[in-house]
């Protein structure tokens, strides 16, 4: 192959490259551009046109030219791996704030359907309670103890969950430390590839102990 056609051939090369480029930087967003601006720079500088071209040009400072390509390439790939990995920190981030709104939303909604079975038991159980002979029977009176101290345990749960006032500017910070305190094991959970499910339902599972813990 002559020099000229090899001149000739990494100048088709660098229109081509130009042209994909314009019009992938119409479709593409700007992340996405640059991604796949630097793959086909890459496969641009990495291809033997690309090397043939310049050792025609006679050039001293090929060589090092070359080297310094192959230097760029490798940090290129370096700072493709940090931006993917910053990406993936970002998606985690958003995914996590979305799962702890959801079991918050979750543990408010069946702890209201419960509210209800839970204080009509309760309110049965104390009319119950002003009759003479029960309130002298051992069992009832265990029952009725154990009755009011679920209700009045789920009370203060649910109670103390919508006082958070999430919504309000005068929210409290219990959110944000629930979130602190639960994040890296729902990392872990996320990375193992645990379903939304799986984590939501833990979700649930720590915001009620934080009401339940105290009942003990």
């Amino acid at each position: 192959m002559t020099e000229s056609t090899l001149v000739s051939h990494f100048k088709k090369l660098s229109v081509l490259f130009l042209v994909s480029m314009s019009i992938m930087g119409c479709s593409l967003g700007k992340s996405n551009y640059h991604r796949e601006y630097t793959r086909v720079w890459k496969e641009i500088i990495k291809s033997e046109a690309w090397k043939n071209s310049l050792m025609a040009s006679n050039s001293d400072d090929v060589s090092d030219y070359i080297e310094i390509s192959s230097r760029s390439t490798r940090a290129d790939s370096e700072e493709d791996r940090f931006t993917t990995e910053l990406d993936m920190e970002a998606l985690f981030e958003e995914r996590y704030q979305s799962l702890v709104s959801r079991a918050y939303f979750k543990i408010i909604a069946e702890a209201k359907k419960a509210d209800v079975r839970l204080r009509a038991e309760y309110d049965r159980y104390t009319t119950m309670q002003q009759d003479a002979n029960l309130k002298k029977d051992k069992t009832f009176k265990k029952e009725y103890e154990s009755v009011s101290k679920k209700y009045n345990a789920h009370k203060r749960m649910l109670q103390g969950l919508t006082s958070w006032n999430i919504f309000s500017e005068y929210r409290t910070n219990d959110l944000d430390f629930f979130k602190a305190e639960n994040k890296d094991q729902i990392h872990k959970m996320y990375n193992l590839g645990r379903s939304e499910e799986q984590i939501i339902n833990y979700l649930v599972y720590k915001l009620a102990d934080l009401y339940h813990f105290e009942d003990q």
